[in-house]
Parts: structure tokens; C-alpha cells; sequence
């Protein structure tokens, strides 16, 4: 599809000039030059083109051939319906072309879309924009088989104690106890959770920031739960992923406060109301390590500030919206 279009903007007397956001096709006319961006929605990275970037693609244009130059923005997806955007209605000439080639292309996308998965390059595209996602469930899921296995044997060496971490200085416990978990409901239930909240966290953020987030926010929980058993003088083991996943519960409710371009890709309603029932279990059953959730809650909240929704908003200010 995306050859298709830049031959027909070639075909249309478009020349691709080298710009420091990508090659952008520009055609002169009497009037002013027309600059067309050819864009796909997500980064390299497999972040999220967001609408700051947009931005910053008419300025660079605007820098580079006129700031009267009219500007088309073509945003393609591989998910969702195609973006063709024309602020000052310039590209009629291309609407109609444009449209066959893009309705074309999503026909066939319906007609192999029971075959994708059986495309070696479909699975290979799925795991590297998941592969953060796939590492850490691969991980956990070593620790439930080595549990079952070995048993007690584990827990005793690696589940978070407040007593081991604090006498005996076995820091590492903070983070290997967020890989085990006691028994296979225990393990289940955290990683329906993980899987559906970590693919839709790591298509926003990239795959790198996602995986600090969500290791920051497990050993950030673990040390509030260390302190919170060690004040109450209390001598248990604790295990499971849950810190980490209230991280991601608390990074999901940071971009949904404060970036606003991407509040469409989720359901606000129900990722607060996930917070609050959880909680509200926690707090009911008695053997619920709530000093670990609301310390990742709250770690995966500021961390999310610091490595996603603070360069979104500086972007922002900068284009003065």
C-alpha cells in the first residue's frame, strides 16, 4: 500500500525532498507549494504516533518550503481506518485516487485477515511489538513451573521477606518475588490481568520504557511492603506479580489523566473501577499483600509521569496548545 501511494503522488508531479521528520512530496504550483507526509501511526519503537508529532510534521514543512505551503497529513495503520488529513482542503485531486487505493488495500486486509496468523512475518511483526509484553509473562511463568516443582525450596530462597531483606541484606528478593506466585489460580488470575493491560500500555509507550515501568514499579512495591511488614513485626513470605501489575494499573490512570490523544484507546471508567475493586479485594481478604499494590499503584503513576507523560506535555506546550 505505501508504494502504491508514493507512485501516485510521483505520477501527480510530486518530488520526494529529504526533511529532518522524514522525505516529505512536494509539488510547486503558482501559488504556493503543496508538501504531502506519508506516515504509518506507530513508531519504530512501536509507540504511538501522537498528535504533537502531527504537528511537528507542518512545521518542519512549513520551515522548509514556505509557511504558506499547503499540507497533507496521510496517516496509515495497520489496526484501524487510514487518517486523511487536509486542514486547508488542497488535495482534492487526490482524495478520489487516494481513497480507491486505500479501500483496495483494506479489502484484502479482510479477505487474509483468518490467515495472518499463519504468515510467518504476521508472528514476527506480533512478538517484536509485544516482545516486552512476552518477556516478562515468559518469566513469570518459569517461576510458577520452578514453584511447582521445587516447592517450599523456592519460596524460601527467593520470595520477599522482610526479615531476609532487612537482617540478612537479600535485596534481590525484591525483585525475584514478583515473578512467583502460590499456586496456579494465584498465577492465572495475574497474568489475565498483565496480558491485557501490558499489550495496550507497550503500543503506547514503546517497549523499553514499558519494561522499566513495570520492573520499577514491582521493586518499588516490594520495598513498601518490606517497611510495611517490618513496622507491624510481622515474619511472612510474599509473592506474585501484582506490585507490578497496580504499576501498570497507575500508569494507564497517569495517561489517561494527562494525555488526552490517547484517552480513545482506553476505557477510562473501567481501568478506575479496576483500581477500586481491586483494592476493595485486597482489603477484604486477608491474605492479600495490599502494601505491595498501593506502593506499585502509586510507583507506576510517577514513573509513567517521569518517562511518558512529561515529554508528551512539554511537546504540547511547545506547539502551544
Amino acid at each position: 500500500m505505501y508504494q502504491k501511494i508514493i507512485e501516485l503522488l510521483r505520477i501527480h508531479g510530486y518530488l520526494s525532498q529529504d526533511t529532518e521528520k522524514g522525505p516529505c512530496y512536494v509539488k510547486s504550483t503558482k501559488k504556493r507549494n503543496k508538501c504531502v507526509y506519508v506516515m504509518f501511526d506507530k513508531n519504530p519503537d512501536g509507540s504511538a504516533i501522537l498528535e504533537e508529532d502531527l504537528y511537528q510534521m507542518e512545521d518542519c514543512a512549513k520551515q522548509n518550503f514556505g509557511t504558506d505551503c499547503a499540507i497533507l497529513l496521510l496517516v496509515l495503520s495497520e489496526e484501524d481506518d487510514p487518517m486523511f488529513i487536509d486542514p486547508d482542503d488542497q488535495f482534492k485531486d487526490l482524495f478520489r485516487p487516494l481513497t480507491m487505493i486505500l479501500s483496495q488495500n483494506q479489502a484484502e486486509q479482510r479477505e487474509d485477515v483468518t490467515n495472518d496468523f499463519e504468515n510467518i512475518n504476521e508472528i514476527k511483526r506480533f512478538v517484536w511489538n509485544y516482545k516486552a509484553t512476552l518477556v516478562i509473562f515468559l518469566l513469570n511463568l518459569a517461576g510458577f513451573v520452578l514453584t511447582e516443582i521445587y516447592g517450599n525450596k523456592i519460596y524460601n530462597l527467593y520470595a520477599r521477606n522482610a526479615y531476609c531483606v532487612r537482617n540478612l541484606h537479600e535485596y534481590y528478593r525484591l525483585l525475584t518475588s514478583n515473578y512467583l506466585h502460590f499456586g496456579w489460580e494465584h498465577f492465572f488470575n495475574n497474568m489475565v490481568v498483565f496480558l491485557i493491560l501490558g499489550t495496550s500500555l507497550e503500543k503506547v509507550t514503546g517497549s523499553i520504557r514499558y519494561a522499566v515501568l513495570y520492573t520499577g514499579s514491582g521493586i518499588i512495591g516490594s520495598i513498601v511492603s518490606t517497611i510495611y511488614y517490618s513496622v507491624m513485626g510481622q515474619d511472612v513470605l510474599s509473592a506474585g506479580a501484582s506490585g507490578a501489575i497496580f504499576g501498570l494499573i497507575g500508569a494507564l490512570a497517569a495517561i489517561l489523566l494527562f494525555c488526552k490523544d490517547q484517552r480513545k484507546r482506553f476505557d477510562g471508567f473501567g481501568i478506575f473501577l479496576m483500581i477500586a475493586g481491586s483494592l476493595y479485594h485486597g482489603f477484604e481478604s486477608g491474605t492479600t499483600d495490599n502494601a505491595a499494590h498501593i506502593g506499585g499503584c502509586i510507583a507506576g503513576f510517577i514513573l509513567s509521569m517521569l518517562l511518558y507523560v512529561s515529554s508528551s506535555l512539554i511537546s504540547a506546550h511547545r506547539q502551544g496548545r
